[in-house]
């Protein structure tokens, strides 16, 4: 117990200097992308042409000409208070357009989890329990082809089949619940497949040793091991990978976003790198960067709490 306890703050300690790497990240993507943050926003009117005396208000009102580390305090300082600037474009509280956004991405992100955590369990406990067997064999080959396709093709796939022969989904939209299984669809199969080999090979790794031996010996059942015993200790690396995709997942799938017309977060970053809104893709990588980190030191937690046999920070 207390040597989990120990890891767990350990953990917690690791975080905070990657979440300062990340501002710093943040940050220094509008440093180092090309053109002038001011000359940008005072021409945000296509039909206007702002003058050279207008952008060098701008520049010192936005405090551009300060030195770089005045701008970084002052750009954290008004992040801690909910302040991640305002929109080049539209002039609008980059915060408040995430925020608005973030439910439509959430609840894709849930969906593709849930398929992903579904599929990945029962196709992984299938495979296993008729390993080296036709099945196997031929779901294996499965996983490798779908595993393979990209998931923007399985998006323009899936368009064409269900909404344009079938006609039994919308092709774009949040209308309605089933305006989410295509965009669901299409970033789940890829992870759901790798999660269920990572299961398959996990589990294989965990019959031959010694506990699992102890079980069969005692006289139980071989999916009552499976189940009860093997199981357990094989779901930390399905675990670990399914948090990192659902980490990614949270910061909006952009291709696929675009694809269906998800008005989610990866839409809006992709199109504040298309209109070089700085200001955006610094407060989408700082929020997008937190919340991958936080959800990922959350999964760790949890698979030591699963198996507190995995070994803590490099001890026996």
């Amino acid at each position: 117990m207390k040597q989990t306890l120990g890891y767990m703050l350990k953990k917690l300690l690791w975080t905070i200097p990657i979440l300062l790497g990340i501002t710093f990240l943040a940050f220094g993507l509008g440093l180092i992308s090309r053109g002038d943050p001011a000359a940008t926003r005072a021409s945000a009117d296509p039909n206007y042409i702002p003058t050279e005396e207008e952008i060098q208000a701008l520049r010192e009102e936005m405090g551009l000409n300060d030195p770089v580390f005045v701008q970084y305090v002052r750009w954290i300082r008004n992040a801690v208070h909910g302040d991640l600037g305002t929109s080049y474009i539209d002039d609008k509280p980059v915060l408040s357009e995430m925020l608005r956004l973030l439910p439509n991405t959430m609840l894709l992100s849930v969906m593709a989890l849930l398929v992903i955590l579904l599929a990945g369990f029962l196709g992984g406990m299938l495979l296993t329990i008729f390993r080296d067997s036709a099945v196997d064999f031929v779901g294996r080959i499965l996983l490798v082809i779908l595993m393979s396709i990209p998931g923007f093709c399985l998006a323009y796939f899936m368009i064409w089949l269900f909404a344009q022969k079938l006609r039994i989904l919308p092709t774009s939209g949040v209308e309605s619940m089933a305006s989410f299984l295509m965009p669901c669809l299409a970033i789940s199969i890829g992870s759901a497949c790798v999660v269920i080999r990572l299961l398959r090979s996990s589990i294989l790794g965990e019959l031959p040793k010694n506990y699992i031996l102890t079980a069969q010996a005692k006289g139980l059942g071989r999916r009552q091991i499976l189940f009860r015993h093997a199981l357990r200790n094989s779901l930390v690396p399905s675990i670990t990978y399914s948090a990192n995709t659902f980490g990614g997942l949270v910061g909006g799938s952009m291709i696929t976003e675009s694809v269906f017309s998800v008005p989610g977060i990866g839409s809006y970053a992709l199109s504040a790198i298309h209109n070089r809104d700085y200001v955006a893709i610094q407060g989408y990588v700082l929020f997008t960067g937190f919340a991958f980190v936080l959800i990922c030191l959350l999964a760790d937690l949890l698979c030591v709490w699963m198996n507190p046999q995995i070994q803590l920070g490099g001890d026996s």
